[in-house]
């Protein structure tokens, strides 16, 4: 009888925990860190079903967006999948990650990231731009505003591509901009909604097309798209173009001065700032930019700290504890710490013509969009 009661008793405590309601489960679910989530995906169909709800995504990328781990990926020679490096921890950990897109050598082109997602194009015989997580392989297209951007009409620098989040409509967006073949001189700029799963002109009067798109990969930051560029109006130098995506507006924002005396610089995001990293023709050494306080100009502040004395070195972002990981010698992965101390050194299959990118790990999916609503 005993025995009995036991096996009722491990029976009636196996069913409550089974029977937790869906809420619940959520909350004890959330906080945890991603790694445990894209394991527990596979606990059971109720529980992939949850994580992978958009609802949930969004409210851990909310609770987490302060601990969303950096990654750098990049894509070796007609290869099929890429590789991705973990830069918070050792760059020697790396793995393999599938590429939802065929491509040929060198034909492949990273044009931006955004909250997790990466936003590829084929340069050479593609059709569509894909949004990419690489972190649970999810991929969608995305056509191209307009048939002239089609197979031989792309040429470099006649096309300049982006992509970015719009919180006050919690809608994703794909900005493209490019030069009219026919009139070099005149620019179009287009969005597509992912929510409303089409194309928009963006109205552009008042801003002058007076400048050339020098970067054709968008840099997200601060709701905002960013591309670098050149004047053409005599005045010369280096700007930037930014793309406000709530407010559907361009604008151009200055550089530092000293950068117009220097090599072709690259924007990204270097600790949690929009920054410039260039090559300077007085030092031969790349240096570091970044803009403390957006949209005013006077707060580029250089950083030196971080920089080894090597003009072989690119880099690519800076890690939470102040680490700064780039590539060396074309086919080295570097991390050095203040005063260019060498942390780590990793050789990469790659060349000079190897693709780099940083994305952030999020279990984010793309918001549903009106046709899919209406079925």
């Amino acid at each position: 009888m005993e025995i009995e009661n036991n096996k009722k008793r491990k029976t009636k405590n196996h069913d409550e925990v089974v029977t937790l309601p869906p809420e619940l489960i959520e909350k004890i679910l959330l906080p945890l860190p991603l790694k445990s989530l894209i394991r527990f995906r596979c606990v059971s169909k109720q529980w992939f079903s949850m994580i992978s709800d958009s609802h949930f995504t969004k409210s851990h990328f909310d609770l987490a967006s302060n601990t969303n781990d950096n990654m750098l990926l990049y894509f070796p020679p007609d290869k099929s999948v890429a590789r991705c490096v973990d830069v918070e921890g050792s760059i020697h950990h790396d793995y393999a990650v599938q590429i939802p897109e065929t491509y040929e050598h060198y034909s492949l082109r990273v044009m931006g990231s955004c909250r997790g997602f990466i936003l590829l194009i084929n340069c050479v015989n593609g059709t569509h731009f894909v949004v990419w997580n690489p972190t649970t392989g999810f991929h969608a297209t995305v056509s191209y505003p307009s048939p002239l951007l089609r197979g031989d009409m792309y040429r470099p620098h006649q096309l300049w591509v982006g992509i970015g989040y719009d919180k006050s409509s919690d809608d994703y967006l794909v900005v493209a901009g490019w030069r009219d073949p026919f009139k070099t001189s005149k620019h179009r700029w287009d969005f597509f909604s992912v929510r409303n799963n089409c194309w928009k002109e963006i109205e552009t009067r008042g801003f002058h097309s007076n400048f050339l798109i020098t970067c054709n990969s968008g840099v997200f930051y601060n709701g905002a798209i960013h591309w670098l560029a050149v004047r053409t109006d005599g005045e010369g130098g280096r700007v930037i173009v930014a793309f406000d995506l709530e407010g559907k507006n361009l604008s151009i924002l200055s550089l530092p001065p000293v950068l117009h005396g220097g090599g072709t610089p690259m924007l990204k995001l270097f600790g949690g700032y929009l920054g410039i990293s260039y090559m300077s023709w007085q030092t031969w050494r790349n240096e570091l930019w970044v803009l403390k306080e957006y949209k005013v100009e006077s707060t580029w502040t250089k950083l030196n700290n971080y920089i080894p004395l090597d003009d072989t070195f690119t880099p690519m972002c800076l890690t939470k504890s102040n680490e700064c990981v780039g590539r060396r010698n074309i086919n080295m992965l570097t991390k050095f710490g203040e005063r260019g101390k060498l942390l780590e050194s990793k050789v990469i299959e790659c060349d000079s013509h190897i693709i780099m990118t940083m994305f952030e790990k999020t279990l984010l999916t793309l918001p549903r969009n009106k046709r899919e609503d209406d079925h």
